[in-house]
């Protein structure tokens, strides 16, 4: 149980290095190449596993289906993926608010949303690497100690 909980912490981190890392590479894309939000996620999608790759992968599913929805909406479903996977709450309300941006301001708009969103993640990164640090050892000792006066009971 111990080292379930201390594995959570580090997978927190994981998931916003990752988050980072698209959010940076989205920048990139539609500063730059002018890349359309479709083809950036699908080819994203698939450089990433775990967590960021699920988001992705649902990002490009629904794009791809056509339906008519707007990006904003099947943004959201995606956010609830990785709401699900432990990104702290701050991160999960600027991601919320990205979604209505992406696709529907000119480029300077995104590129300053974006911005700000990393700046923000960055934050939050450093916040959860602090945490990790701390509770990881609690966690463990917790797990370890708990497992010991089990195994002592049962002597």
């Amino acid at each position: 149980m111990g080292l379930t909980l201390a594995k959570s912490f580090s997978r927190r981190v994981q998931n916003l290095r990752e988050l980072i890392t698209f959010i940076q590479v989205l920048e990139s894309e539609i500063q730059f190449a002018r890349t359309t939000l479709p083809n950036v996620i699908t080819v994203q999608a698939t450089q990433y596993s775990g967590d960021m790759g699920r988001f992705l992968n649902i990002l490009s599913t629904r794009l791809k289906a056509g339906t008519g929805e707007r990006f904003g909406t099947i943004w959201e479903e995606g956010i609830q993926n990785l709401a699900s996977n432990g990104l702290p709450k701050s991160a999960l309300e600027d991601l919320h608010s990205l979604g209505d941006v992406l696709g529907t301001t000119d480029v300077t708009e995104q590129v300053k949303h974006l911005k700000v969103l990393l700046h923000r993640l960055e934050q939050a990164l450093q916040i959860a690497q602090e945490e990790r640090e701390k509770q990881t050892r609690l966690w463990q000792y917790l797990g370890f100690s708990a497992g010991l006066l089990i195994v002592l009971l049962l002597l």
